[in-house]
């Protein structure tokens, strides 16, 4: 069991960020230490990873399909490389640009949703590690491992002669030297020298090792011109690209404008429809007023009259009251005087 224990804790501890691997390390060597000492021994010698190293471990262990497919594509390659398939090799250069640069952005988005992004140089190191599975067998293995503890430098590229630098290019001060030869290969002659077979310094032996000489300057050279064109083809395709996700970008942007023009003249004629409806309101609202003010005059021409038609009846209310007033008046002074009659 003590195996399979340290490679899932290994593979626990190779996808934390590395702020959290220390902790979490000791933690579990810790809790081991009694039960299995060499167990937690072995756990407790794991070092932890850079940004770049835990971001490659990432790729590694959530997308396996997609490294999976980059570590194939490195081996095809190396062989197309070493058997100059130049058709081939230009085929498997362009996929070799998709793949990094697609794993590269998987890489970047999961960091960041894990709350580590990763800056400039983590991305430019994480390029250079997918870089180096590709050309060399031994860090593809590093890599598919899944528990890388800093970043893979990019090696030669697949098929180049030691010391040579990627994608062809010599050291810095230094010649690139042909496929092959070593550093104490003979030069070869000068044309002069190839073309005087009368020499006695220049034997049958000589001759042949001048002619292989040749012949791996030339095999050098056109595979120098071969990676200087596939270089060439490679930006030309990505200023294409480039161009056309101008363009995509250009034709996204006129027609979000051309839907936006067609929200304001859809919104212009659903207010100029509004504003009529508003007017023909406001119309009937002012006739509805007009009749009102007219019905209104009418009803106080209505309240005069009935005023004066009161005030008339009031007088003759008065009137009637003060006649029979008067008329009470003169019962009583008829009466009292025959009261007095009788009396007398």
């Amino acid at each position: 069991m003590t195996t399979p224990d340290f490679d899932r804790i290994a593979d626990e501890l190779y996808t934390l960020a590395p702020a959290d691997f220390t902790t979490t390390r000791n933690r579990h060597a810790d809790r081991l230490k009694k039960t299995d000492p060499q167990l937690a021994k072995r756990i407790r010698a794991l070092h932890r990873p850079t940004h770049t190293a835990w971001a490659a471990n990432l790729l590694t262990h959530r997308h396996p399909d997609l490294v999976g497919e980059l570590l194939d594509l490195g081996r095809a390659l190396r062989d197309a490389q070493e058997h100059l398939a130049g058709e081939r090799l230009r085929e498997l250069v362009e996929q070799r640009r998709r793949l990094v640069r697609a794993l590269t952005a998987r890489a970047v988005k999961d960091a960041a949703a894990a709350g580590h992004p990763l800056g400039t140089g983590a991305v430019a190191d994480l390029d250079g590690t997918l870089t180096a599975a590709l050309a060399d067998p031994d860090a593809a293995d590093a890599l598919g491992a899944g528990r890388l503890t800093t970043a893979l430098q990019p090696a030669a590229w697949p098929g180049a002669p030691e010391g040579e630098a990627p994608e062809g290019e010599a050291p810095e001060g230094e010649a690139p030297e042909a496929p092959g030869r070593s550093p104490d290969t003979e030069a070869a002659p000068s044309p002069s020298a190839r073309g005087s077979r009368s020499t006695p310094k220049v034997g049958t032996a000589s001759s042949s090792k001048a002619a292989a000489a040749e012949a791996e300057a030339k095999a050098a050279a056109e595979a120098e011109a071969e990676r200087q064109r596939l270089r060439e083809v490679e930006r030309a395709q990505e200023s294409l690209a480039g161009a056309e996700q101008a363009r995509a970008d250009a034709a996204g942007r006129a027609e979000a404008a051309e839907r936006a023009l067609e929200d304001a003249e859809a919104g212009q004629r659903e207010a100029e429809a509004e504003a009529e409806r508003a007017r023909a309101t406001l119309e009937k609202a002012r006739r509805l007023d007009a009749r009102a003010r007219e019905e209104s005059d009418r009803a106080d021409e209505r309240v005069r009259a009935a005023q004066e038609t009161a005030r008339g009846v009031g007088k003759e209310a008065e009137q009637a009251h003060e006649a029979v007033r008067r008329a009470t008046d003169r019962v009583r002074e008829l009466e009292g005087r025959s009261d007095r009659t009788d009396q007398g």
